[in-house]
């Protein structure tokens, strides 16, 4: 699984260096998307549909600190 961790990132660069993860990553490979925000988190999410990803798994590391991971199946 390859990951990308852009928690200190913000928008609208967080969909950037999302972007380039998924170019780096193999197709049928599982990118680990780690991220910081509300608007950061809708941003990504629609950029994945956008391009067609498969979303696997969505989960809020911490609700304090808007912490989520975003697991992807790149297609």
């Amino acid at each position: 699984m390859h990951t990308v961790d852009i928690t200190q990132q913000t928008c609208p660069m967080t969909t950037v260096y999302v972007r380039l993860a998924l170019d780096r990553t193999p197709v049928a490979q599982t990118l680990e998307i780690v991220l910081k925000g509300k608007e950061p988190h809708d941003n990504v999410i629609r950029l994945l549909k956008t391009l067609q990803q498969e979303i696997v798994q969505e989960a809020v590391l911490d609700e304090q600190e808007l912490l989520y991971r975003i697991i992807v199946n790149k297609s």
